[in-house]
């Protein structure tokens, strides 16, 4: 195998990639394949043939490239220098296949895993290696983000293209698909809405006077156009309003605290937490806007019988669930309060295996339960929305998406795959990373939690989901604290969707009827 020659094709193939040459970029590839069996040869054709079939849209190269990359995925991995830009290179390959069959079907790869989610798994893989190449860094987390879009994921999405900007500022495609993904998290901001969408098409702008490749120029500018067209005062788009940030307003040093703490951790209930540059970042504010009800039922004034009250009920005890549990690992975060009396008189044995017991522990792992619990009336929201007809004492986060309940053969249910609704995948989704995906570690902590024991400890031992430190299980609240926020704002998502469409069914204009709010002095009411 002649090494000076493949890295000598293989630079003039990227040559001709750039300057948009494909056809003789694939020639290159080809020539470079004949080079021999080698695994170097398999790696840098592979890379070019993905990258070109991607371009072209011509999926039997890119599968061309993925074969041969796969073939000798095992030896190429061995060497740490290449293994995480061979790992992007099948993750492109993985996500491009997608991509193209998403040409012919947008919800070709929902309720099902797909190499979508290969690819994630493969992006993840690649960004494990904590790369020192910045922009190859923030380009994986572009394109990571791009799956979690297309999966409905517009959550994960975001907090994706904000790690790209994070590492490359000046990344115009991290610009870009942050306000694409900003459009389509508008339709939940409720009031906020302009104020994304103006947010949106700055970016838009701002990416392409950076530079980004040839091929995305015009469906940027395009959308920048669309959007520009539904403004009256241009003005709101090019000189977008200054935000001075938000101020904190307290009583005590622990309602501060709460508040810096959820801001920290971005673990508010509202469509603005993730920027906080106002005010409109600090509360739960997330409700169901609109619900299309019959008349006669809403008459009625019967929480049974009225869909908007009776499913409002859900959400209320969905949203109380998720600020108890972030209520407790906060508690169990503030030094403020000398908590030490709640268990001053138990008695505990020493077991010798530096064991911690106290109550602030213990908070976390109350935490950690109600957190995951929130899942499963997540579920039973699903349920009652969608007239699945599931037993309530059956419905569970895990298998309410399936017939019968049955996750072992995995036949999803009618009910909801006909709904083609993205934001409902974006749940399915999500469920599947805790069946074997990057949360099945959480889900093994739940189950060891309420069935088992974890035991923690005060210095590092064994690391696993019965066995870690305390700020190994604080690290895995916050992360499932995250996760179930996203759950509750897709839920949210997929009502909009749902009651949008039957909006446009009815075609016509329909009467407001608007639900009261329970003042904040009624709370504490006795």
């Amino acid at each position: 195998m002649d090494l000076e020659k493949l890295n000598e094709y293989g630079q003039l193939a990227a040559r001709k990639m750039d300057s948009g040459d494909f056809e003789g970029a694939l020639c290159l590839a080809l020539q470079m394949k004949n080079l021999g069996s080698h695994y170097a040869v398999s790696y840098m054709t592979s890379g070019i043939l993905i990258d070109v079939g991607n371009a072209m849209s011509d999926e039997k190269i890119v599968k061309e490239g993925v074969d041969l990359l796969e073939k000798d995925l095992e030896t190429i991995i061995r060497h740490e220098e290449i293994a995480p830009t061979a790992y992007y290179n099948l993750a492109n390959g993985k996500y491009a296949l997608s991509r193209l069959m998403m040409m012919k079907d947008p919800y070709v790869v929902s309720f099902k895993k797909s190499d979508l989610n290969t690819a994630i798994n493969y992006y993840r893989k690649a960004l494990g290696y904590g790369l020192k190449d910045t922009m190859l860094a923030s380009q994986i987390w572009v394109n990571l983000g791009n799956c979690y879009d297309h999966l409905g994921r517009v959550v994960d999405a975001l907090e994706c293209y904000d790690q790209a900007v994070k590492l490359r500022p000046d990344h115009g495609m991290a610009l870009g698909n942050k306000g694409m993904a900003l459009l389509n998290y508008a339709s939940v901001a409720g009031e906020h809405e302009g104020t994304f969408i103006v947010e949106a098409y700055s970016l838009l702008i701002q990416a392409l006077k950076l530079g980004v490749p040839p091929e995305t120029v015009s469906s940027f500018s395009e959308l920048a156009k669309q959007i520009k067209e539904h403004f009256r005062d241009k003005r709101a788009l090019d000189n977008p309003p200054k935000y001075l940030g938000y101020k904190i307003r307290s009583r005590s040093k622990i309602e501060r605290f709460f508040v810096e703490f959820c801001l920290r951790y971005k673990l508010y209930l509202n469509t603005c937490d993730f920027c906080q540059k106002c005010d409109a970042s600090i509360g739960d504010t997330v409700a169901i806007r609109t619900m299309i009800v019959e008349k006669n039922k809403r008459e009625k004034a019967d929480l049974k019988n009225d869909t908007y009250l009776h499913l409002s009920g859900y959400l209320n005890e969905i949203k109380e669930d998720y600020v108890t549990a972030r209520f407790l690992l906060i508690l169990s975060r503030f030094r403020g309060l000398n908590l030490s009396f709640a268990d001053k008189r138990v008695r505990m044995i020493d077991t010798l295996d530096y064991s911690i017991h106290n109550i602030r522990v213990h908070l976390i792992r109350t935490s950690f339960k109600v957190f995951y619990d929130t899942l499963d009336k997540i579920a039973c929201f699903i349920n009652e929305y969608l007239n699945l007809g599931v037993s309530e004492r059956t419905v569970s986060f895990r298998r309410i998406w399936y017939v019968k309940n049955d996750i072992k053969k995995g036949i999803v249910r009618e009910g909801i795959v006909n709904t083609k609704n993205l934001s409902l995948n974006a749940l399915f989704d999500m469920h599947r990373d805790f069946e074997d995906g990057p949360n099945r570690t959480l889900r093994d902590m739940r189950d060891a939690l309420t069935h088992r024991f974890i035991k923690i400890r005060m210095i590092k031992q064994q690391q696993d989901e019965e066995s870690m430190t305390e700020d190994e299980l604080l690290k895995r609240t916050l992360e499932l604290a995250r996760t179930v926020r996203g759950a509750v704002l897709y839920l949210l998502h997929f009502v909009c969707i749902e009651e949008t469409r039957k909006k446009a069914r009815i075609g016509r204009l329909l009467p407001h009827l608007f639900a009261q709010y329970v003042p904040d002095d009624l709370k504490d009411c006795h």
